[in-house]
């Protein structure tokens, strides 16, 4: 039979982020979209270009014709490719896509043999590769140095067409805002138990879209996430199609051959990849060689995501609660009361905590002001023995029993379960393995598959790192271990919105820490609003559609809207300090 595959590791390829102004809003259900100049909620709904070669138009307005025409990308650039004279439009590649803040034009610069040169500068902000990742700047705030593009155009039949031009495409930030969207493929955790969205970047539409989607799943996760998702994909799926109507047909050779759980995990991946794609009828219908494929969980022939409510990337446990600090103590955010019970004694003398809720009871991991590490639940906690003091909030991972915290004097991370002995966690790196600095904050995406940390320097600049998790048996690891926010930036705490989302603690250089958000990819890093807080923020907990809340000047806040407001009932201020969320 034909199995699915597992896909082996790379190195990541992930850079920083981009820092452009924004909306004041951080939405609970949304589409994700990328380096936004556009108002978060405003609806794409931007002409594509209909450019063609005016006649007589010189070497001037054809470059400028040719840079509008790049962010379309239909039928591998087809309409930048009239501005190409017949040889260069042969051999031209169009990837990469680069994104530059601006695209400045220059006057052309005519040559003794009849020929013209046009430049086109800007500072990058970005890039995209033949398969849709975004690969942003890292340097600075988020551009990087100014960078030429020289294209040498001749005449063809009388009028210009570009001749000579370098690899790829370049657009500008506003066109690409305007135009394209980030899409998510979808693939399976370890545990095949939920689906990890892989964001990718496109421009295009309806049936290309969707056969875009299709590529791109057969193609597989990202380098970095190699390790860590599975793809119930069959071996020979090369040949897939699809074909957009009421139901969608996607043709994969090989999947009658997949056992039943493996063809309900396919069929949950396509259905939730091609879900984003606009369509008559609701369904999607497997084939196999022209024949139906039968999906077990699915009622029919037919089958949609709502059909695997249970794998959905953005399902929500249901009864979310939210806690912090006051005084060593744990109190509820939604009433704003001490818990009963040992937990809500200030004599518990906590400074940070994680929770998470079991069929039983409330399991608690908390941190002491004198270093030590509890872990329990609500009815008792017991004393772990670390190699040195935690300098990070527990985390718990979400994969399996284990709690995750950044401490000591050789700063690492470690992790350990109640009754076992703590473990170091490797982590592979741009710099070999984990980066020098402290860890002070690890937070885990919903599923379990991404970590991000901020490590913070020996100068107290706090960098957001992004990493994927391999637990295969006893071997838990850090892969592809990458950092993501600007190196000028300086971030102070993170928490996970949900599957794509981050929410940062973060401040320019020479400005106050503020609420931020951006995509786990380094791209459409926002600021968020700021009204309503009685000072800086200091430490922020999200969950999937809960209100964000944030710590600030002793007193805890959640986002109402575009406000953050006092939590519980009241509209006075919460005295508090660790917010904390138990999904």
């Amino acid at each position: 039979m034909t199995g699915p595959r597992r896909w082996q590791p790379a190195l990541l390829a992930l850079l920083s982020t981009l820092l452009v102004a924004g909306c004041t809003t951080i939405p609970t259900s949304s589409s994700p979209q990328v380096v936004r100049t556009l108002p978060r909620d405003s609806a794409r709904a931007t002409a594509r270009p209909d450019l063609t070669p005016h006649p007589g138009a010189g070497p001037y307005e054809i470059l400028q014709q040719f840079v509008s025409a790049g962010v379309d990308a239909d039928a591998g650039h087809s309409i930048a490719r009239q501005f190409l004279t017949k040889a260069a439009a042969g051999k031209w590649q169009d990837d990469p896509t680069v994104i530059l803040d601006e695209t400045a034009i220059s006057e052309p610069t005519f040559a003794g043999d009849g020929s013209a040169a046009v430049t086109v500068s800007g500072r990058r902000v970005g890039m995209i590769d033949a398969t849709g990742v975004f690969t942003p700047v890292l340097k600075g705030m988020g551009t990087g140095d100014l960078e030429k593009f020289t294209f040498v155009l001749t005449r063809a039949s009388g009028q210009w067409r570009i001749n000579q031009l370098q690899p790829g495409v370049v657009i500008s930030q506003s066109g690409f805002a305007s135009m394209y969207r980030a899409r998510s493929i979808y693939f399976f955790n370890a545990a095949q138990s939920i689906l990890v969205p892989d964001l990718r970047y496109t421009a295009l539409s309806g049936q290309a879209l969707a056969t875009w989607l299709l590529q791109r799943l057969v193609g597989g996760p990202r380098p970095e996430l190699a390790q860590s998702v599975i793809n119930e994909v069959p071996d020979q799926s090369n040949k897939a199609t699809v074909q957009i109507g009421d139901p969608i047909t996607v043709e994969m050779p090989g999947s009658s051959q997949l056992q039943a759980n493996d063809q309900n995990n396919l069929a949950a991946q396509i259905a939730f990849t091609l879900g984003q794609v606009e369509f008559a009828g609701a369904g999607v219908r497997l084939t196999d060689g022209g024949r139906p494929v039968r999906v077990p969980a699915a009622s029919g022939n037919e089958f949609s995501t709502v059909d695997f409510t249970g794998a959905s990337p953005n399902a929500v446990a249901p009864g979310a609660k939210s806690y912090f600090l006051r005084d060593g103590a744990v109190y509820s955010a939604e009433t704003g009361q001490a818990l009963p019970g040992f937990l809500g004694q200030p004599a518990r003398n906590l400074v940070s905590v994680a929770f998470r809720r079991s069929a039983k009871n409330l399991q608690v991991a908390g941190v002491t002001a004198d270093g030590n590490l509890e872990i329990g639940d609500d009815t008792q906690l017991a004393a772990v023995r670390i190699p040195a003091a935690v300098v990070s909030r527990p985390e718990w991972s979400p994969q399996d029993d284990d709690v995750w915290f950044g401490a000591g004097a050789r700063d690492g991370i470690y992790r350990v379960s109640a009754g076992s002995a703590v473990r170091p966690v490797s982590a592979s790196s741009a710099v070999g393995s984990l980066p020098p600095g402290r860890v002070s904050t690890i937070r885990f995406s919903p599923d379990g598959v991404r970590v991000a940390l901020v490590i913070r320097t020996a100068a107290g600049t706090g960098t957001v790192w992004l990493g994927s998790v391999v637990n295969s048996g006893a071997d838990v690891r850090i892969d592809s271990l990458e950092p993501i926010t600007p190196s000028a930036m300086s971030v102070t705490d993170l928490a996970w919105a949900d599957p794509t989302r981050l929410l940062l603690i973060a401040a320019a250089p020479g400005a106050q820490p503020q609420v931020s958000e951006m995509l786990c990819d380094g791209s459409d890093l926002t600021p968020q609003t700021a009204a309503g807080l009685p000072g800086v923020p200091t430490s922020i907990a999200a969950a999937p559609q809960q209100d964000p809340l944030v710590s600030a000047n002793g007193q805890i806040l959640a986002l109402n809207g575009s406000t953050w407001t006092p939590v519980g009932a009241g509209s006075s201020a919460v005295v508090g300090t660790n917010p904390a969320y138990a999904p």
